[in-house]
């Protein structure tokens, strides 16, 4: 019994030992220390892909131009910047009544969500008011990512 229970930590130790050679050996030129920070090299690369909170206004520029460009109408909106404290990322809320076809709904959501890769869409509503109206009455919630440095 003695054997088998001193070789369980023995394996452990060289499998553990062989996951940071093939680690080392995949990242050539890294010691242990650099490996610790690569989460936050990762981290900090990540953050660095959003738009910055003072550029929170080039949003609504951006959502008006796709707007424009797929032919629907956007009406007024409500717009909401939360700061989460110690969060690097802060969130802009969206709600967008919007308003034209079925196609061209889907086209301005489409383009926003390729221009923005930092938005979401929350929830879609559509509405009509007649069977036989092309035009939908949409309203669209989203959240945009902003990075707060």
């Amino acid at each position: 019994m003695f054997y088998v229970s001193s070789q369980v930590p023995l394996v452990t130790n060289v499998q553990s030992l062989s996951a940071e050679l093939a680690e080392s050996k995949a990242h050539p030129g890294l010691n242990a220390d650099s490996l610790s920070q690569l989460p936050e090299k990762q981290l900090t690369t990540f953050h660095q892909t959003f738009l910055n909170v003072k550029a929170a206004p080039d949003v609504l520029e951006t959502l008006h131009e796709a707007a424009v460009v797929q032919g629907v109408t956007l009406e007024q909106g409500e717009y909401h910047l939360l700061r989460n404290g110690p969060d690097k990322l802060a969130r802009y809320q969206i709600v967008l009544p919007i308003k034209g076809d079925y196609l061209h709904l889907r086209k301005f959501l489409s383009q926003i969500l390729t221009d923005m890769h930092y938005a979401s869409i929350d929830s879609i509503e559509f509405q009509r008011q007649k069977a036989s109206d092309t035009l939908l009455d949409a309203q669209v919630k989203m959240t945009v990512f902003l990075n707060e440095n």
